[in-house]
Protein backbone atom coordinates (compact mmCIF):
# COMPACT_ATOMS: atom_id res chain seq x y z
CA UNK A 1 0.00 0.00 0.00
CA UNK A 2 1.32 3.41 -0.96
CA UNK A 3 1.96 5.76 1.95
CA UNK A 4 2.64 9.46 1.91
CA UNK A 5 4.82 10.33 4.89
CA UNK A 6 5.80 13.72 6.26
CA UNK A 7 8.87 14.14 8.49
CA UNK A 8 9.05 17.47 10.32
CA UNK A 9 12.41 18.59 11.67
CA UNK A 10 14.01 16.77 8.74
CA UNK A 11 17.20 18.81 9.13
CA UNK A 12 18.00 17.41 12.58
CA UNK A 13 20.11 14.39 13.46
CA UNK A 14 17.13 12.09 14.01
CA UNK A 15 14.94 13.66 11.34
CA UNK A 16 17.63 13.19 8.68
CA UNK A 17 17.90 9.49 9.49
CA UNK A 18 14.12 9.00 9.69
CA UNK A 19 13.65 10.73 6.33
CA UNK A 20 16.22 8.43 4.73
CA UNK A 21 15.03 5.15 6.27
CA UNK A 22 11.30 5.74 5.84
CA UNK A 23 11.87 6.49 2.17
CA UNK A 24 13.28 3.02 1.45
CA UNK A 25 11.12 0.31 -0.08
CA UNK A 26 8.31 0.44 -2.64
CA UNK A 27 5.22 2.60 -2.31
CA UNK A 28 6.78 5.26 -0.08
CA UNK A 29 6.53 8.98 -0.80
CA UNK A 30 8.39 10.86 1.91
CA UNK A 31 8.53 14.63 2.31
CA UNK A 32 10.80 16.49 4.72
CA UNK A 33 10.10 19.86 6.33
CA UNK A 34 12.70 22.06 7.96
CA UNK A 35 13.14 25.77 8.57
CA UNK A 36 16.15 25.91 6.24
CA UNK A 37 14.62 23.37 3.89
CA UNK A 38 15.44 25.06 0.60
CA UNK A 39 19.16 24.70 1.33
CA UNK A 40 18.99 20.96 2.03
CA UNK A 41 16.34 19.58 -0.29
CA UNK A 42 13.46 19.88 2.17
CA UNK A 43 10.32 21.95 1.95
CA UNK A 44 11.00 25.17 3.90
CA UNK A 45 8.33 25.15 6.61
CA UNK A 46 8.72 26.73 10.04
CA UNK A 47 6.65 24.52 12.36
CA UNK A 48 6.35 27.36 14.89
CA UNK A 49 4.23 29.23 12.34
CA UNK A 50 0.60 28.06 12.35
CA UNK A 51 0.03 29.84 9.04
CA UNK A 52 2.89 28.00 7.31
CA UNK A 53 1.86 24.62 8.71
CA UNK A 54 -1.82 25.03 7.81
CA UNK A 55 -0.89 26.17 4.30
CA UNK A 56 1.55 23.27 3.77
CA UNK A 57 -1.00 20.67 4.93
CA UNK A 58 -3.56 22.19 2.56
CA UNK A 59 -1.11 21.97 -0.37
CA UNK A 60 -0.17 18.31 0.02
CA UNK A 61 -1.91 15.15 1.23
CA UNK A 62 -0.22 12.94 3.82
CA UNK A 63 -1.09 9.66 5.51
CA UNK A 64 1.48 9.86 8.32
CA UNK A 65 3.38 12.69 9.99
CA UNK A 66 6.49 11.92 12.05
CA UNK A 67 7.04 15.04 14.17
CA UNK A 68 10.76 15.33 14.98
CA UNK A 69 10.91 19.09 15.63
CA UNK A 70 12.40 19.69 19.10
CA UNK A 71 14.92 21.58 21.15
CA UNK A 72 16.64 18.86 23.16
CA UNK A 73 19.25 21.17 24.68
CA UNK A 74 18.32 20.97 28.37
CA UNK A 75 20.32 24.06 29.31
CA UNK A 76 18.84 26.18 26.53
CA UNK A 77 15.34 25.11 27.51
CA UNK A 78 15.98 26.02 31.15
CA UNK A 79 17.43 29.40 30.19
CA UNK A 80 14.52 30.32 27.90
CA UNK A 81 11.31 28.47 28.89
CA UNK A 82 9.18 30.47 26.47
CA UNK A 83 11.30 29.49 23.47
CA UNK A 84 11.40 25.87 24.68
CA UNK A 85 7.63 25.79 24.97
CA UNK A 86 7.23 27.26 21.51
CA UNK A 87 9.45 24.61 19.88
CA UNK A 88 8.62 21.54 21.96
CA UNK A 89 4.95 22.10 22.78
CA UNK A 90 3.44 24.71 20.45
CA UNK A 91 4.79 23.18 17.24
CA UNK A 92 3.23 19.90 18.34
CA UNK A 93 -0.10 21.57 19.01
CA UNK A 94 -0.03 23.25 15.59
CA UNK A 95 0.96 20.07 13.74
CA UNK A 96 -1.44 17.92 15.78
CA UNK A 97 -4.40 20.15 14.95
CA UNK A 98 -3.59 19.93 11.23
CA UNK A 99 -3.17 16.16 11.46
CA UNK A 100 -6.56 15.81 13.15
CA UNK A 101 -8.18 18.12 10.60
CA UNK A 102 -6.82 16.19 7.62
CA UNK A 103 -7.03 12.66 9.03
CA UNK A 104 -3.25 12.22 9.19
CA UNK A 105 -1.69 9.79 11.68
CA UNK A 106 0.67 11.62 14.03
CA UNK A 107 3.86 9.99 15.31
CA UNK A 108 5.28 12.27 18.00
CA UNK A 109 8.90 11.90 19.13
CA UNK A 110 9.21 12.36 22.89
CA UNK A 111 11.87 11.71 25.53
CA UNK A 112 12.75 9.79 28.68
CA UNK A 113 13.00 13.19 30.41
CA UNK A 114 9.23 13.14 30.95
CA UNK A 115 10.08 10.89 33.94
CA UNK A 116 11.82 11.85 37.19
CA UNK A 117 14.18 8.86 37.17
CA UNK A 118 13.32 7.56 40.66
CA UNK A 119 11.66 4.26 39.66
CA UNK A 120 13.97 1.41 40.61
CA UNK A 121 12.82 -0.83 37.76
CA UNK A 122 12.47 1.82 35.10
CA UNK A 123 9.37 2.97 33.26
CA UNK A 124 6.74 1.26 31.17
CA UNK A 125 4.55 3.16 28.71
CA UNK A 126 1.69 3.21 31.20
CA UNK A 127 3.67 4.89 34.00
CA UNK A 128 2.77 8.45 34.95
CA UNK A 129 5.22 11.10 33.73
CA UNK A 130 6.73 13.52 36.27
CA UNK A 131 9.26 15.76 34.50
CA UNK A 132 11.79 17.68 36.60
CA UNK A 133 12.87 20.50 34.30
CA UNK A 134 11.62 22.76 31.48
CA UNK A 135 12.75 20.41 28.72
CA UNK A 136 10.83 17.46 30.15
CA UNK A 137 7.78 19.58 30.95
CA UNK A 138 7.54 21.04 27.46
CA UNK A 139 7.96 17.62 25.86
CA UNK A 140 5.21 16.29 28.13
CA UNK A 141 2.98 19.16 26.97
CA UNK A 142 3.74 18.00 23.44
CA UNK A 143 2.63 14.49 24.36
CA UNK A 144 -0.69 15.82 25.60
CA UNK A 145 -1.26 17.74 22.36
CA UNK A 146 -0.34 14.66 20.30
CA UNK A 147 -2.68 12.45 22.31
CA UNK A 148 -5.69 14.38 20.96
CA UNK A 149 -5.09 13.10 17.43
CA UNK A 150 -7.03 9.88 16.69
CA UNK A 151 -4.67 6.92 16.19
CA UNK A 152 -1.61 8.86 17.43
CA UNK A 153 1.66 7.19 18.39
CA UNK A 154 3.96 8.76 21.00
CA UNK A 155 7.49 7.36 20.80
CA UNK A 156 9.73 8.02 23.80
CA UNK A 157 13.47 7.89 23.16
CA UNK A 158 16.62 8.10 25.31
CA UNK A 159 19.76 10.09 24.51
CA UNK A 160 20.72 9.56 20.87
CA UNK A 161 23.93 9.52 18.88
CA UNK A 162 24.33 9.76 15.13
CA UNK A 163 26.06 11.40 12.21
CA UNK A 164 26.56 15.13 11.85
CA UNK A 165 23.97 16.76 9.60
CA UNK A 166 24.34 19.56 7.08
CA UNK A 167 24.56 23.01 8.57
CA UNK A 168 25.21 21.78 12.11
CA UNK A 169 28.36 21.75 14.19
CA UNK A 170 30.27 18.64 15.30
CA UNK A 171 28.43 16.01 17.30
CA UNK A 172 29.32 15.08 20.86
CA UNK A 173 31.21 12.03 19.56
CA UNK A 174 33.23 14.18 17.17
CA UNK A 175 34.06 16.75 19.85
CA UNK A 176 35.27 13.97 22.13
CA UNK A 177 37.45 12.43 19.42
CA UNK A 178 38.90 15.80 18.41
CA UNK A 179 39.90 16.48 22.02
CA UNK A 180 41.53 13.05 22.35
CA UNK A 181 43.38 13.54 19.08
CA UNK A 182 44.88 16.70 20.63
CA UNK A 183 45.78 14.65 23.73
CA UNK A 184 43.50 16.79 25.88
CA UNK A 185 41.90 15.23 28.95
CA UNK A 186 38.10 15.08 28.85
CA UNK A 187 36.02 15.03 32.02
CA UNK A 188 32.62 13.37 31.69
CA UNK A 189 29.72 12.82 34.04
CA UNK A 190 29.76 9.50 35.88
CA UNK A 191 26.53 9.91 37.89
CA UNK A 192 23.60 9.86 35.47
CA UNK A 193 22.90 6.59 33.71
CA UNK A 194 21.42 6.75 30.21
CA UNK A 195 20.58 4.37 27.36
CA UNK A 196 22.55 5.75 24.38
CA UNK A 197 20.86 4.65 21.15
CA UNK A 198 21.92 5.07 17.52
CA UNK A 199 19.58 7.20 15.40
CA UNK A 200 19.77 4.69 12.54
CA UNK A 201 18.41 1.93 14.78
CA UNK A 202 15.63 4.23 16.01
CA UNK A 203 14.65 5.07 12.43
CA UNK A 204 14.51 1.38 11.48
CA UNK A 205 12.24 0.66 14.45
CA UNK A 206 10.06 3.68 13.63
CA UNK A 207 9.64 2.36 10.10
CA UNK A 208 8.32 -0.93 11.48
CA UNK A 209 6.00 0.91 13.86
CA UNK A 210 4.59 3.04 11.04
CA UNK A 211 4.12 0.03 8.76
CA UNK A 212 2.32 -1.81 11.58
CA UNK A 213 0.14 1.28 12.26
CA UNK A 214 0.89 1.17 15.99
CA UNK A 215 -0.84 3.63 18.27
CA UNK A 216 -0.65 4.74 21.90
CA UNK A 217 2.78 5.05 23.52
CA UNK A 218 5.93 3.13 22.60
CA UNK A 219 9.36 3.11 24.23
CA UNK A 220 12.30 2.58 21.88
CA UNK A 221 15.65 2.39 23.65
CA UNK A 222 18.77 0.29 23.90
CA UNK A 223 18.73 -1.85 27.02
CA UNK A 224 22.33 -1.08 28.00
CA UNK A 225 22.94 1.61 30.59
CA UNK A 226 26.00 3.86 30.55
CA UNK A 227 27.11 7.13 32.08
CA UNK A 228 28.78 9.59 29.72
CA UNK A 229 32.11 8.65 31.29
CA UNK A 230 31.64 4.95 30.53
CA UNK A 231 30.37 5.83 27.05
CA UNK A 232 33.39 8.04 26.37
CA UNK A 233 35.79 5.29 27.44
CA UNK A 234 34.15 2.87 25.00
CA UNK A 235 34.59 5.39 22.17
CA UNK A 236 38.25 5.86 23.07
CA UNK A 237 38.82 2.10 23.20
CA UNK A 238 37.07 1.51 19.87
CA UNK A 239 39.14 4.17 18.09
CA UNK A 240 42.49 3.40 19.69
CA UNK A 241 42.63 6.72 21.53
CA UNK A 242 44.22 7.04 24.99
CA UNK A 243 41.51 5.83 27.38
CA UNK A 244 43.36 7.44 30.30
CA UNK A 245 42.42 10.87 28.93
CA UNK A 246 38.74 10.15 29.58
CA UNK A 247 38.15 10.94 33.24
CA UNK A 248 35.17 11.18 35.58
CA UNK A 249 34.14 14.76 36.17
CA UNK A 250 34.79 16.30 39.56
CA UNK A 251 31.36 16.85 41.06
CA UNK A 252 30.38 18.26 44.42
CA UNK A 253 27.64 16.82 46.58
CA UNK A 254 25.47 19.80 45.69
CA UNK A 255 22.47 19.23 43.46
CA UNK A 256 22.96 20.23 39.81
CA UNK A 257 21.62 23.62 38.74
CA UNK A 258 19.20 21.86 36.41
CA UNK A 259 17.49 18.86 38.03
CA UNK A 260 18.09 15.75 35.95
CA UNK A 261 16.54 12.32 36.34
CA UNK A 262 19.21 9.97 37.69
CA UNK A 263 17.93 6.91 35.85
CA UNK A 264 14.92 7.49 33.57
CA UNK A 265 15.16 3.95 32.22
CA UNK A 266 12.77 3.19 29.34
CA UNK A 267 11.52 -0.39 29.48
CA UNK A 268 10.68 -1.98 26.13
CA UNK A 269 8.31 -4.84 26.98
CA UNK A 270 5.68 -3.52 24.57
CA UNK A 271 8.17 -3.39 21.71
CA UNK A 272 9.42 -6.88 22.47
CA UNK A 273 5.85 -8.16 22.82
CA UNK A 274 5.29 -7.10 19.22
CA UNK A 275 8.20 -9.28 18.16
CA UNK A 276 10.61 -6.36 17.69
CA UNK A 277 13.96 -6.44 19.43
CA UNK A 278 15.01 -3.17 21.04
CA UNK A 279 17.95 -1.34 19.45
CA UNK A 280 21.36 -2.65 20.38
CA UNK A 281 23.42 -0.91 23.04
CA UNK A 282 26.71 0.92 22.61
CA UNK A 283 28.74 -2.27 23.19
CA UNK A 284 27.22 -3.83 20.05
CA UNK A 285 26.46 -0.82 17.86
CA UNK A 286 29.38 1.56 18.44
CA UNK A 287 31.68 0.01 15.82
CA UNK A 288 29.03 -0.02 13.04
CA UNK A 289 28.21 3.59 13.89
CA UNK A 290 31.86 4.68 13.81
CA UNK A 291 32.30 2.90 10.48
CA UNK A 292 29.21 4.67 9.12
CA UNK A 293 30.74 8.09 9.82
CA UNK A 294 34.19 7.12 8.50
CA UNK A 295 35.99 7.02 11.84
CA UNK A 296 36.72 3.28 11.55
CA UNK A 297 37.59 1.42 8.35
CA UNK A 298 34.78 -0.63 6.78
CA UNK A 299 34.52 -4.18 8.08
CA UNK A 300 36.91 -6.45 6.29
CA UNK A 301 39.06 -3.57 4.97
CA UNK A 302 42.81 -3.53 5.51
Amino acid sequence: MSRRILVTGAGGMLGTEVLSVLGTGPGKEVTGWSRMGADYGHRPVDATSAQQVVSAFADQDFDVCVHCVANADVQQCQDDPQAARQVNAETTRIVAESCARHGVKLVYISTEYVFDGTAENGYAESDTPAPLQIYGRTKREGELHASRVPGHLIVRLPVLYGARVAGRGPTWTEKLLHALERHEPVELDDRFERQPTWTHDVAVTLKRAVEADLDGVLHVAAQEGLTKYAWGRKIAEATGMPVSLVRPANTSSEAPVIPKPARPWLRTERLEGLGVRPPGGVSHRLSPFLRSIGVLSPAGAD
